[in-house]
């Protein structure tokens, strides 16, 4: 089978096993990650900075055979990262809107404590990592655990953080823990052009740097506002103000046009604030507000 740069790592490890040996040589050892292996070889190449014409030939050069036994070692483990020290790995489970019952709380501390994991960390994703694990335990800390794991790398929606709102606190002007949950199960983990965050804030103080992350909604005394085109990193962009005072009923429609419109538009590693600096923002409005008037 002849691999292109658009065949996924995983259908790429499952014609060929023995390809994980070039790919690992080559500097992508997170094989065994649950996200990164949705990924195509363009995408690996470039989140890797690898040439992608070799790494092709390279891969459409290696014989049919199993993957070596140092290849298995080597492969990351199921819902893992692998931590500075090149050794440990950190997990994190996915904690919808960052609220966690009690039980959450207990059964997380359990399995640290089982494992002897130095650190747990609570992240900027509103996750709580589970930090310096074996590899040879992650599957056992997954199993005890008995949660999925958030996504934290790839190209998708990595984290719907979401604040307080008026549910608990004083300043909220509108509720965000509802509709940040149902943003969570919409959209959580969907493949996108680019890596993807939301945040969902009740006021204008937004907390979740609504205005920041590639869209967010911002609470006002008559709605919601959405933003678009935030990001951080090297290249920092505020976000766009697309839509003012959206009313509850209306945020699902407007922001699957959103997302529809940046999935059939954007180019592979675009982020959304990029692709409004290549094409503007009035093609977006306009596509978001047809959503409005069906």
């Amino acid at each position: 089978m002849n691999f292109t740069l658009d065949t996924k790592l995983k259908d790429i490890m499952a014609a060929n096993p023995k390809t994980v040996d070039v790919m690992q040589d080559m500097g992508l050892h997170c094989l065994g990650c649950p996200f990164s292996i949705n990924e195509t070889l363009q995408n690996a190449a470039q989140m890797h900075n690898l040439d992608a014409g070799e790494l092709l030939e390279k891969i459409n050069s290696v014989e049919q055979g199993e993957m070596s036994a140092q290849a298995a070692a080597n492969a990351q483990p199921v819902g893992a990262i692998l931590q500075a020290d090149k050794q440990t790995y950190a997990i994190a489970p996915h904690i919808p809107a960052g609220v966690a019952t009690p039980e959450i709380l207990r059964k997380i501390a359990d399995v640290a404590e089982k494992y002897n994991a130095p650190a747990i960390k609570v992240t900027s994703a509103q996750r709580i990592a589970i930090v310096g694990l074996k590899p040879e335990d992650i599957p056992k800390a997954w199993e005890d655990l008995g949660m999925d794991p958030g996504y934290a790398i790839g190209l998708c929606v990595r984290s719907v953080k979401v604040c307080p709102g008026s549910t608990f606190c004083k300043r909220g002007l509108q509720e965000t823990l509802g509709i940040g949950m149902e943003l969570d199960k919409r959209y959580h983990g969907m493949a996108m052009p680019s890596k993807f965050k939301i945040g969902v804030a009740g006021c204008p103080n937004k907390c979740t740097d609504s205005a920041n992350v590639d869209l967010g909604l911002m609470g006002t005394s008559k709605g919601y506002h959405l933003y678009v085109g935030g990001n951080g990193g090297v290249k920092p962009r505020q976000g766009n103000l697309l839509l003012e005072n959206l009313q509850k009923d209306q945020l699902i429609p407007v922001i699957d046009a959103v997302v529809e419109y940046y999935k059939k538009t954007a180019k592979q590693n675009e982020r959304l604030g990029r692709l409004i600096d290549r094409i503007g923002l009035e093609n977006l409005r306009e596509h978001a507000n047809r959503a409005l008037n069906v």
